[in-house]
């Protein structure tokens, strides 16, 4: 038997195929499969996921074949087997049934793909450096940082902090308000910023490290209006959920970790610029970190909740599914997990009256400042100018979602926030 029939009698996938477990998207179960080789993400249902977790090199067509029938209560085919088998080499998964070229052809087109990501029409990301191996190397030193015995008094210490910011929010607000600020002040407490938002991320990355995953950039990201550091971690689509949520509260856990020192400074130093400085980050550090648990806004919070749920995309999923009833009732979501219904219905809702609250809050913050500057009816025509700008632009972005959506995922997946 030739080494080619042998890939063909007993598949093996080749070693840097991993398979992760299920998440639930548009109401169907789906496994995410990273090729480490290429960088290809590709998204297969359970039955797929069923026949390649066990294409080990030990067992045969007829094993695999059993082991399904007895699973699914149906047998496989050899138009299955095709099917299966085509999927498989067009993707060069098979140990041993990989050529070459077409290898290297994925590997570019992938590259390609996470070129063309990083760029939007109000974002982009400019990589500065893989940080995988560096992470590789610090782990042994941080492993203790990961056990039970550095977080649970580490998470005490952290709630403390937002205690005392809670109990001195006045005093924190009218320090930050008043007065004249020296230009060293301001440049410490936006460098201090910078260095905590990159130590936000890269908890991120050795998070996602810890758990098995590959870290493949660090770099700078421009999300319009903001410029901050990020860290890819792509590979938490291969996670369990725990560990999905882990890997996105790091980052918020580390960002109020870093605000420990400042609470000590601002309870017991004097007078003067430390004490003030403290301040201003004990309030900024500790309003970004709430913003960040918002579950309504594509931060830390919301892929926090949408991994706790098992969820590959909330808020995509929760507007498909108010599309469906409100076009069709009650009876076009019918075929939905009541689970899931429950959580689109509870979370679409939620959604809507906290964007109606800050869009509410915001339109009269920005008309009383117009009104005061232009007047009364230029204010109002320029909040109508802006809206329907703001309508095309999120009407264009839709458009090109909708457009975008694919089985395989060039260079990348879902990000772990923040």
């Amino acid at each position: 038997m030739t080494t080619l029939d042998a890939t063909w009698a007993r598949p093996r996938l080749r070693a840097g195929v991993v398979l992760g477990p299920g998440q639930w998207r548009s109401g169907k179960l789906v496994h995410h499969v990273k090729d480490r080789e290429t960088g290809w993400f590709y998204r297969i249902g359970p039955r797929e996921h069923f026949l390649l977790s066990r294409m080990d090199g030990t067992r045969s067509l007829d094993d695999l074949a059993a082991e399904y029938a007895t699973t699914y209560r149906r047998a496989l085919g050899p138009e299955n087997w095709q099917q299966i088998f085509g999927m498989l080499q067009k993707r060069q998964l098979l140990d041993g049934a990989a050529d070459p070229a077409t290898i290297a052809r994925l590997t570019a087109t992938a590259a390609e793909g996470a070129a063309r990501n990083r760029r939007g029409p109000l974002s982009a990301r400019f990589p500065l450096f893989d940080p995988d191996r560096l992470f590789g190397r610090l782990l042994p030193w941080l492993r203790p940082v990961f056990s039970w015995a550095f977080v649970l008094p580490a998470l005490l210490a952290v709630l403390l902090v937002a205690g005392y910011v809670a109990l001195h929010l006045p005093d924190l607000i009218g320090g930050v308000g008043g007065g004249h600020r020296p230009l060293a002040e301001i440049v410490a407490s936006v460098a201090i910023t910078w260095v905590i938002v990159l130590l936000h991320e890269c908890a991120h990355g050795l998070t996602c490290r810890h758990f098995g995953g590959r870290v493949t950039e660090i770099g700078v990201m421009w999300r319009f209006p903001l410029v901050a550091p990020y860290c890819k971690v792509d590979d938490i689509v291969l996670f369990t959920p725990r560990q999905r949520v882990a890997t996105a509260f790091a980052g918020i856990f580390v960002s109020m970790l870093a605000l420990v020192p400042f609470a000590a400074i601002r309870a017991w130093a004097g007078p003067g610029s430390p004490r003030d400085l403290a301040g201003t980050m004990l309030l900024f550090g500790t309003a970004t970190a709430a913003l960040n648990l918002v579950p309504f806004l594509r931060l830390d919070g919301y892929y926090m909740l949408s991994h706790a749920l098992n969820l590959a995309d909330l808020r995509a999923d929760t507007y498909a599914f108010w599309r469906r009833l409100l076009r069709g009732g009650p009876a076009a979501v019918a075929d939905q997990r009541r689970r899931d219904r429950l959580i689109y219905g509870a979370y679409g809702l939620a959604s809507a009256l906290f964007a109606v609250t800050v869009l509410t809050l915001l339109i009269r913050f920005w008309y009383v400042s117009l009104a005061g500057w232009v007047g009364p009816g230029w204010a109002l025509a320029v909040l109508v100018t802006e809206g329907l700008l703001l309508l095309a632009v999120a009407g264009r972005l839709a458009r090109r979602r909708r457009a975008g959506g694919d089985a395989s995922i060039p260079g990348g997946a879902a990000p772990a926030g923040g």
